[in-house]
């Protein structure tokens, strides 16, 4: 049988088995044009398998895919693994070389930091093995030539003097073309929770390379994310994840998603097209745009400057006549439920801001949730509900709650509200202060440390690590008891990384709850609630304020409550 015979009829095979699970064909014609790549790459990151064959099923079907597009090379971008897993290396190598038996494309993979996890030696010696497993064909740093076009490689732990060499020479030896550079971690604040996860020295040095496009992972988040693609000095392109994502959400503590997206890339002289995937029907996302990435790079006119993005992004409304429902649960109340219809738009809703006013008007509180813009259309469910913890309201007081649909550039649609009257909470007060600031010790560090320093009744925060301490016999009780932990603050913080929320008990090292994200600015006085279960009989924990900039804080109010024993 002809290659082409065998071409054919594997096309025909996917696509009756895709119309026999209702999925839609996804093969299309290469190019707007209808010309042919000049090349073809399938990219995905953050894998995060762990030690068995079964782990490594989104990536089975991430190179499946890629094999029914005949991709001339694989991509992952690091944390291949969750931790160091010699069995879930070599499963992979299984599945690479079971995907693409009739044609194996040329490989790339990053090198990145969890995928030495569990081992105490040097990065550089733990990858040796890494290599081995995986079969991987170049070192940690690598130049390729591939089919007239420069790939670097660089690993987690970047040599910037090595970088540099590297990437001169790129540039040196394809006057005119792209330089294409695979990363773990991206350039700070350019993708999305790249703010927080993201790295400042990146950004500087591949400021340098114009024709730099940079693909990474580390942050993983969806990559149905207009955020995803970003051009500045150069281009930038996040990959997500092919494992789970939680993201970054102001006031609260985000849930962990699924993600099965990867990309295809096609190179062509004269541009870059990128198309996201999804990994379990092998459709492509007709919800989102085609990035295409015009040749030569020119910053006056890219089209993925944050500017141009912002301004092209729709923003999603509620329809005419969308009412909110705020129903209190339990007795006592455990908390409210906000209840109300899906808002429109071609991307979907990125975040939901729902924001508590008093009877003045005055905003209390501020907890945004993610939307369904990671979901496939036919996945998003008309109705949503999310909660608001009790610990959020005052018995017997009158509040307003207000609902905005939000897209991936922060811009809002029409609001909805509703009023509700706070009953009693389900908490019981174990302590309380009014004036945590005079009360409680707040230190720099993770330990010992000194005072932060106050003026003019504001501490003054550098960035890092800061902690407010509480009484330890606050704490009292075995693993499982459930608390609440109430706090007002305000924050002035000008930077563009804001600090982030946690409860710690400092050893064993372990944290209650995900990080909380702050706003920037000047938020005025916002309260956070944090409700979990002890994780040891001896925990104590601090509060931890942590990451960001330099800034003001004022620690205005500070509770904790005991929360009934969850019912069997």
């Amino acid at each position: 049988m002809s290659k082409k015979a065998k071409l054919l009829t594997t096309r025909k095979e996917f696509l009756s088995g895709a119309a026999a699970v209702g999925a839609a064909p996804f093969v299309r014609t290469w190019g707007a044009d209808g010309g042919k790549p000049l090349w073809k790459a399938g990219l995905m990151t953050d894998t995060h398998v762990h030690k068995t064959m079964e782990s490594c099923s989104r990536v089975r079907a991430a190179c499946e895919l890629f094999a029914r597009h005949e991709v001339d090379l694989v991509v992952n971008c690091g944390d291949i693994a969750d931790l160091y897993y010699p069995t879930g290396f070599q499963s992979l190598r299984k599945v690479y070389s079971e995907s693409f038996r009739d044609k194996k494309p040329e490989e790339v993979w990053v090198y990145a930091n969890h995928d030495r996890l569990r081992r105490k030696e040097p990065w550089q010696e733990v990858m040796k093995d890494v290599r081995r497993l995986l079969g991987i064909p170049h070192e940690p740093y690598a130049s390729i030539d591939f089919k007239g076009y420069p790939l670097i490689v660089f690993p987690q732990w970047i040599d910037y003097g090595r970088a540099k060499v590297m990437l001169d020479e790129a540039c040196a030896k394809y006057p005119g073309k792209p330089v294409f550079v695979f990363d773990h971690i991206p350039p700070q604040a350019t993708t999305d929770s790249s703010i927080t996860w993201g790295s400042s020295e990146r950004r500087k040095f591949y400021s340098k390379y114009p024709r730099a496009v940079v693909f990474t992972g580390h942050a993983h988040g969806s990559l149905r994310s207009e955020l995803n693609i970003w051009q500045g000095a150069f281009t930038t392109v996040s990959l997500g994840c092919l494992s789970s994502w939680g993201g970054h959400a102001v006031g609260g503590a985000p849930r962990s998603k699924p993600s099965h997206d990867v990309a295809l890339m096609e190179a062509y002289a004269d541009r870059l097209v990128v198309r996201r995937f999804d990994v379990r029907d092998g459709r492509e996302y007709t919800d989102a745009p085609v990035w295409t990435i015009p040749l030569p790079f020119n910053p006056a006119t890219a089209p993925y400057r944050r500017d141009r993005t912002v301004r092209a992004e729709p923003v999603p409304q509620f329809a005419a006549g969308a009412k909110l429902s705020v129903v209190p649960k339990g007795t006592p109340c455990e908390k409210l439920e906000i209840s109300f219809p899906k808002a429109e738009g071609p991307h979907g809703v990125y975040i939901y801001r729902l924001e508590i006013e008093d009877d003045k008007g005055c905003k209390l509180a501020r907890q945004d949730e993610f939307g369904q813009f990671w979901l496939p259309s036919h996945e998003r469910q008309p109705m949503l509900t999310y909660s608001l913890s009790s610990g959020y309201f005052d018995a017997g007081r009158t509040y307003r709650i207000v609902v905005t649909p939000v897209n991936c550039f922060g811009v809002g649609g029409r609001p909805i509200s509703a009023e509700v009257k706070a009953v009693r909470s389900d908490g019981a007060l174990l302590w309380e202060s009014a004036d945590p600031m005079k009360e409680c010790r707040f230190m720099a560090g993770l330990s010992g440390g000194k005072p932060v320093p106050v003026k003019d009744g504001w501490y003054q925060m550098s960035g890092g690590n800061h902690r407010m301490e509480m009484p330890p016999e606050v704490w009292k009780g075995k693993a499982g008891t459930r608390f609440r932990f109430i706090v007002d603050l305000e924050m002035e913080q000008p930077g563009t990384r804001t600090w982030t929320i946690v409860l710690r008990n400092p050893d064993p090292l372990k944290n209650a709850n995900a990080r909380i994200a702050t706003p920037r600015g000047k938020s005025g006085k916002q309260r956070y609630v944090i409700e979990f279960a002890k994780q040891g009989d001896d925990f104590r924990y601090y509060l931890l304020i942590r990451e960001g900039e330099a800034g003001r804080l004022r620690i205005n109010y500070a509770r904790l409550e005991r929360l009934p024993d969850k019912m069997q």
